[in-house]
């Protein structure tokens, strides 16, 4: 395991910090600074780490009172909280159980005593939601913070200025709302409403916002738009703008598009980025006429000649395609960032064709070739042509990519036959640093709301304490959050501080016990579990994926069902996918049900974890086993997956190295397999 003396000598000093400091609420526009010094003073009682665990027994037991309704004994029991972080959580259970007109001064008390904190932001959208349900308009704009107002309550603030007699600015605010290119939320329809009642929807306006639907593919908004159109002149451009989607082709009748306008430009750039997938060729002759009657951006030219050159290179126009990037490069590359010279590179290297590949390899910008990836593409094109296999250089960019802690570089240190790179570098901290921001009150609210198993509030809660943060506050953060054994957050704040090299914190052995059971059952080693875990959730069990996906290894609950019938694990419902106890031995199984499908090779078994076994098959059907390992891994079609491989593997070889374990990254058999 790696040395970490320097960081546990640095928690075995703020372990001698009070666990809990009174604090007075911080203002809504407070920096982090700011929030470092609403400190409580020197006379305020400290909780001592005995006090501390009986706060939140009892808090535990007041949360009971407010899932029971029992307000009377909770308000006689929370006395006993005022000085307990979580404290404004009980008050505010209390008010929003029972919002009523009657308590507008405790709202009032409520909203200044804790300005700008997370629960004050909840009060007050639920207020103004009551206000609003019951027409309380000059109530709603003394309460209204336009800083913090969601679309539906800018609505409601605009129609109470309309109710109050403002019309002029509920009309112009109004407009601007409904001119936005998406549908706006239902309780905006009384507004909206009066604006094309009087009449001030103009067809100007209409247009704008026609556009705007149309390139965000909102075709249902777009249509509804068109009763707003009267005029021949619109109603043609309607028709024609509208059919461009459906049918590129029309760019064709350039007589029709003859206005150079922002809206024009617009359409003429989304429907030959369309026509270019249909007729590359074609796309190349109305762009080439085009460019010489409107003026286009550069980030519109470099997207529509991207399309152009993977139309070309997609319907087998190589040559052609590859002399029009060229033609092009400069615009190409510093518009979109190298991506299109890295994806042509990824075409070379789908044909082996190592030449092709170092032209290429050439053309990328300067940071782009200092990426890893990019580097160790550059020795194997090198290696692979015999004019360049002895040469000097190749051992150089061999040594310099062996001393990179990623992927390539074990890759790299692997050729040299010498020890992985781990650069392992703890964190300092100034003990002063520590304590302050472990004493914003935000920072205090999140660390309970964790040990409570609160992680969507304890969130926000971190959100609010840390949106001021500068590096070394991010680096603090880290620590403390490390010590709370929140290891998430440690993860993501030492990304957010870009300090990499702290690896105690970074991959931390959490959950070990489950972990090293969970393994041991499915059969598979341990360091790649916590290295699924790791990169999955980064130790998160209550995280919950876009798709639905749960848990530590993040788990889908269909994936969870049918994996837990074929292996007779106990489970019953979703919701136990947070549990780790659950989460673990299910995502295990299904992990070494991928190895089993794929010939226990972890490249494709850690791919269809991420992506699904179906696309690996047909990922594996086109390829065709003929390509080694590296190649195929850089050509997976979803960067997701190409990352999520990649990262895995690495990972696994930093667990195992903390385990005291020193496998391969990769096994020879994962090696030597062509795929």
């Amino acid at each position: 395991m790696f040395s970490t003396q320097p960081v546990y000598n640095l928690l075995m000093l703020l372990a001698l910090l009070p666990a809990v400091v009174t604090i007075s609420p911080s203002p809504a526009n407070a920096t982090a600074s700011d929030n470092r010094a609403q400190l409580a003073p020197a006379s305020a009682p400290i909780a001592t780490d005995q006090q501390l665990k009986a706060q939140r027994a009892l808090y535990a037991q007041s949360m009971k009172l407010v899932r029971d309704r029992d307000w009377k004994k909770l308000r006689r029991q929370r006395t006993q909280l005022v000085n307990y972080p979580l404290y404004p959580y009980l008050i505010y259970a209390d008010l929003i159980a029972d919002l009523s007109y009657a308590r507008r001064h405790e709202v009032s008390n409520y909203l200044r005593r804790y300005a700008g904190s997370v629960k004050a932001q909840h009060l007050r959208a639920r207020w103004l939601d009551y206000l609003a349900r019951r027409a309380y308009w000059t109530a709603y704009t003394e309460y209204y913070e336009p800083q913090t107002a969601s679309i539906s309550r800018q609505c409601h603030f605009y129609l109470a200025q309309y109710r109050l007699d403002n019309k002029p600015l509920a009309i112009s605010e109004g407009l601007k709302i409904w001119s936005r290119g998406k549908s706006q939320p239902k309780t905006c329809d009384k507004l909206f409403g009066i604006l094309i009642k009087e009449k001030h929807i103009s067809e100007s306006l209409a247009w704008r916002r026609f556009n705007a639907a149309l390139l965000n593919h909102n075709f249902q908004l777009a249509r509804y738009l068109k009763r707003f159109l009267h005029s021949s002149e619109y109603l043609q451009r309607h028709e024609l703008y509208y059919d461009i989607e459906r049918n590129p082709k029309r760019l064709s009748q350039r007589a029709l598009f003859s206005s150079n306008s922002v809206e024009e430009r617009q359409v003429i750039e989304h429907g030959l980025t369309h026509l270019a997938r249909m007729d590359p060729n074609l796309a190349l002759k109305h762009w080439s006429r085009y460019q010489q009657s409107h003026e286009f951006s550069h980030q519109s030219q470099a997207k529509i000649a991207s399309s152009i050159v993977k139309g070309l290179h997609k319907k087998g126009h190589t040559k052609a395609a590859d002399s029009y990037f060229v033609d092009h490069l400069s615009l190409l590359n510093q518009t979109l960032e190298g991506e299109l010279t890295e994806w042509r590179i990824r075409q070379s290297l789908s044909e082996l064709d190592w030449p092709d590949a170092r032209v290429w390899l050439s053309r990328l910008p300067d940071a782009n070739q200092q990426k890893t990836v990019w580097r160790y593409w550059a020795i194997r094109s090198m290696e692979s042509d015999p004019a360049t296999t002895l040469s000097p250089e190749l051992n150089q960019l061999t040594q310099s990519l062996a001393r990179e802690r990623d992927f390539y570089g074990f890759l790299a240190s692997e050729k040299l036959g010498r020890s992985y790179s781990i650069n392992h570098n703890p964190a300092i901290v100034e003990h002063s640093l520590l304590r302050s921001i472990a004493g914003i009150p935000a920072m205090q609210r999140a660390r309970e709301l964790h040990f409570h198993g609160d992680s969507l509030d304890a969130n926000r809660e971190w959100s609010a304490a840390s949106k001021n943060y500068q590096q070394q506050d991010w680096v603090a953060a880290a620590v403390l959050a490390s010590q709370w054994q929140w290891h998430n957050k440690a993860i993501a704040s030492m990304g957010s501080a870009k300090y990499w090299d702290d690896l105690e914190i970074r991959f931390p052995l959490a959950y070990a016990e489950p972990i090293n059971q969970a393994a041991k059952k499915a059969g598979i080693e341990n360091y790649l579990l916590f290295a699924l875990a790791r990169q999955e959730s980064a130790f998160n069990a209550s995280a919950t994926s876009g798709a639905g996906a749960m848990g530590l290894v993040q788990v889908m609950p269909a994936t969870a069902k049918s994996t837990a019938r074929k292996h007779r694990l106990p489970y019953r419902s979703k919701k136990q996918l947070h549990s780790a106890s659950i989460n673990l031995p299910i995502g295990s199984s299904y992990y070494g049900d991928m190895l089993e499908r794929f010939g226990n090779n972890r490249i494709l078994a850690t791919a269809a974890y991420n992506a699904g076994p179906s696309r690996v098959d047909q990922w594996l059907r086109k390829t065709d086993g003929k390509l080694p390992f590296d190649v195929w891994m850089t050509l997976i079609p979803f960067k997701e997956t190409r990352i999520y491989v990649r990262n895995v593997m690495m990972y696994s070889a930093i667990y195992s190295r903390k385990l005291g374990l020193t496998p391969p990254m990769l096994l020879q058999h994962e090696r030597d397999m062509l795929l």
